[in-house]
C-alpha cells in the first residue's frame, strides 16, 4: 500500500520533529534556570515554528488515515488500526509502523512531562519576581502585576475620594 509509505515517511518526520521539540525544551529549561530572557525568548520562537510544522504534519496523517481508510471501506481509522490492517495483510511495513508509533507515544510522554516541569520553574520564577518586588515596595495587591497562575492581574478602578 502505497498510503502506508507515505503515513511511515510523515510518521518519521514527527518522530525527528518531536525529538527537536524535547531538545529544544531541554534547552528551554535551562535558559530559565540560568535567567537568560533573550535565549528564553529565542527558544519560545523556534517551538512555536515547531508546533506549527506540527500541526501540518498531524494534518497530512489524518489526510492519510482517512485515505487509507476509504479504500479499506471504513468510515475512519486511527493508526492502531492500520497497523492491525498491515500485520493481517503481511505488509512488510507493519514492523516499522508499530515501531514508529511506539516512538511518538515515548516521545510526546517525554515532551508533556518537560511542559509541566517548565510550566513548575515559570511559576516558580514569577512567584520570585512577584515577592522581590513586594519586599522592596514596588509591589501591592492593588497595582496589578501577574500573580501565581501567571495570569495578569487587574489592577483597582475604585479611587477613594475625600
Amino acid at each position: 500500500m502505497e498510503n502506508i509509505r507515505h503515513l511511515i515517511e510523515v510518521l518519521k518526520s514527527q518522530v525527528n520533529l518531536y525529538s527537536e521539540l524535547s531538545d529544544l525544551m531541554a534547552s528551554e529549561k535551562q535558559a530559565i534556570v540560568s535567567w537568560s530572557i533573550d535565549k528564553t525568548v529565542e527558544i519560545t520562537k523556534k517551538k512555536d515554528a515547531l508546533l506549527r510544522k506540527e500541526r501540518i504534519q498531524s494534518e497530512a496523517r489524518n489526510a492519510l488515515l482517512a485515505k487509507i481508510a476509504s479504500a479499506q471501506n471504513m468510515p475512519s481509522l486511527k493508526i492502531s488500526d492500520v497497523i492491525n490492517i498491515a500485520q493481517a495483510e503481511a505488509i512488510e511495513e507493519a514492523d516499522e509502523l508499530a515501531g514508529l508509533c511506539e516512538q511518538i507515544v515515548e516521545l510526546v510522554t517525554h515532551i508533556h512531562a518537560e511542559n509541566i516541569s517548565l510550566k513548575m520553574l515559570y511559576a516558580t520564577n514569577n512567584r520570585l519576581i512577584n515577592d522581590f518586588f513586594t519586599q522592596i515596595g514596588l509591589s501591592d495587591a492593588s497595582a496589578g502585576g501577574y500573580g501565581p497562575s501567571g495570569r495578569q492581574k487587574r489592577a483597582s478602578t475604585i479611587h477613594r475620594v475625600g
